[in-house]
């Protein structure tokens, strides 16, 4: 018997040390009843059917050197993924990234819905990613900060788990008014979409620069991928950073002053990365900055960060802004038409004035995230007014 229970465990006890899959420790949960084989078996690591396994136990494994740090969240088993997407179906599919796909997960150990992002064993820098992303997120404590429920780390699947967000992330708020998808409904689960208002935008653009005022100030963090499809936004409509890969940690000299860091290869969303990252691959936390920038006129304008079928030199939408910067007076011309007339002329003013600075070319010309933070408070506080009509006239550039 216990020859054919070796067989079923994989015959090496060196497996037991390849990582957190669902091999990796005892559940002590009797998940068949009173069938005490059966529990007997799953207490000894039998490997149950999985689609999303690998077949052959020595292919596509992932390395987990090195370990993982200390306070990284609750450890989960592979097989409490899979049961709580019920074997990843397309109704708890959220979404994809560069680091993998994410579903809606229930884990019924702690009676709480997450969000697992989990990652492509085809992501050359998954590993990279995976690590800082853990690593960042495990000393967070910020309302504007996802929250790391913990992590599955094995040699064959790998997945973060955070706090669920009810209302999805912001990109899909911003462009509800407009034809986002054509054809057939795509799969996953379907979540809330509202237009977005002025309150409830001056909420999310204060929330997201005090997130990023936390990660330069307290964490010493640059976040390095600041941009609406990754800010997350709870039941209440509070944003949430989120998506902390390329996060990296600040460099500074002797005297505390920070120093650029060259980033190779360097990853980042077309229309938020700032010139020098650009050009010369390098970041700092005015490269945050820059990103902020961009994100509140997305937010405010309601237009696309880039566009791709623009003539050349004119797909950033930063790169549009400048060009009507100096028919500012003109704010309600650019405004997001969903925002109607309900909204702050001299907010908006203030808004556009506060993205201006942020997206300067010159690094050092740009402002702290704490000077961002209260320049949009100060636009915050400006009472909503109806605006004059306005003629509206149309961008050649879009």
């Amino acid at each position: 018997m216990k020859r054919f229970l070796c067989c079923l465990k994989g015959g090496s006890s060196s497996n037991a040390a390849q990582g957190n899959d669902e091999n990796d420790e005892v559940d002590v949960e009797r998940l068949f009843g009173n069938n005490e084989r059966l529990n007997h078996l799953w207490r000894n690591h039998l490997r149950l059917p999985d689609d999303r396994e690998v077949a052959d136990p020595t292919a596509a494994l992932l390395p987990v050197s090195p370990p993982l740090p200390d306070n990284c969240g609750e450890s989960f088993l592979w097989r409490e993924l899979v049961n709580g997407t019920i074997n990843f179906r397309d109704e708890f599919y959220l979404g994809k990234g560069n680091f993998g796909e994410v579903h809606r997960c229930y884990f019924s150990r702690l009676n709480v819905d997450g969000a697992v992002k989990v990652q492509n064993p085809q992501n050359p820098t998954g590993h990279v990613e995976f690590l800082a992303e853990v690593t960042t997120l495990r000393a967070t404590n910020h309302p504007n900060v996802i929250r790391l429920l913990g992590n599955c780390y094995g040699q064959r699947n790998r997945a973060i788990i955070y706090e669920f967000m009810a209302n999805g992330d912001l990109e899909r708020h911003i462009f509800a008014h407009k034809t986002m998808v054509e054809g057939p409904r795509p799969k996953g689960l379907t979540l809330p979409i509202r237009v977005l208002d002025w309150y409830t935008r001056m909420k999310i653009a204060v929330g997201v620069a005090k997130g990023l005022v936390y990660l330069h100030e307290e964490l010493k963090v640059i976040n390095r991928d600041v941009k609406a499809g990754n800010i997350l936004l709870d039941a209440d409509f509070v944003p949430k950073l989120t998506d902390f890969g390329l996060a990296t940690k600040i460099v500074e000299d002797e005297n505390g002053v920070e120093q650029q860091q060259r980033i190779i290869p360097m990853k980042a969303s077309m229309g938020y990365i700032a010139p020098e990252g650009e050009i010369s691959w390098l970041v700092s936390t005015k490269t945050d900055v820059y990103s902020y920038g961009a994100f509140l006129l997305v937010l405010f304008t309601g237009r696309k960060p880039f566009y791709s079928d623009n003539p050349a030199g004119k797909k950033n939408l930063t790169d549009w802004f400048l060009r009507v910067w100096d028919r500012i007076e003109d704010a309600p011309v650019k405004a997001d038409v969903a925002l109607g007339n309900r909204y702050s002329v001299e907010g908006l003013k203030k808004i556009f004035d506060t993205a201006r600075m942020c997206i300067k070319a010159e690094r050092l010309e740009r402002p702290t995230m704490s000077e961002v933070e209260a320049m949009v408070l100060e636009a915050a506080a400006f009472p909503v007014q109806v605006p004059r009509q306005v003629t509206r006239r149309r961008s050649a550039s879009t």
